[in-house]
C-alpha cells in the first residue's frame, strides 16, 4: 500500500514546514502556528503531545502516549485507530495521524523526545 493521496497544496505546506523544521531545534511559536495551519488539529495535538513528554524513543523504536493507549511508529506508519481508519482510506488530506507526526517533529528537530532504555 503507498502513500494515501494528498492534495499538492498539502504536500507545499508540508515539505516547507519540514525544511525549517531542520534547520531549527526549538519550536518556535511560528513554527507551532504553521505546523497546525498544514495539519489542523492533529497539529495541535501532535504538539500536546510533544509538550506532555509522551513522544518517547526505546533503543531504535519510537512510541507515542496517546490518551488512552502507548502506540508504536515507524516511518509514518502508526498502530492508532486515526491511521487505520483515516490515512490509510485517504479521507483525510493529511499523510500521518498524531503520533506519527509528533515522532516526525521530534526526529526533525532531534529533542523534545523521551528517551528511555529499551525492554
Amino acid at each position: 500500500m503507498g502513500t494515501a493521496m494528498v492534495s499538492e497544496t498539502f504536500k507545499r505546506g508540508k515539505e516547507a514546514l519540514f525544511n525549517r523544521l531542520h534547520k531549527g531545534v526549538v519550536l518556535t511559536p511560528e513554527i507551532e502556528r504553521e505546523i497546525m495551519d498544514v495539519y489542523g488539529g492533529r497539529g495541535k495535538r501532535a504538539l500536546a503531545a510533544i509538550k506532555g513528554r509522551r513522544v518517547i524513543k526505546r533503543g531504535q523504536r519510537w512510541f507515542v502516549r496517546g490518551m488512552t493507549d502507548e502506540y508504536e511508529v515507524v516511518k509514518n506508519f502508526c498502530t492508532c485507530r486515526d491511521y487505520v481508519l483515516n490515512i490509510t482510506t485517504g479521507k483525510v488530506d493529511v499523510d500521518c495521524c498524531y503520533h506519527a507526526l509528533a515522532k516526525t517533529i521530534c526526529e526533525a528537530l532531534n529533542s523534545y523526545y523521551v528517551l528511555q532504555p529499551e525492554g
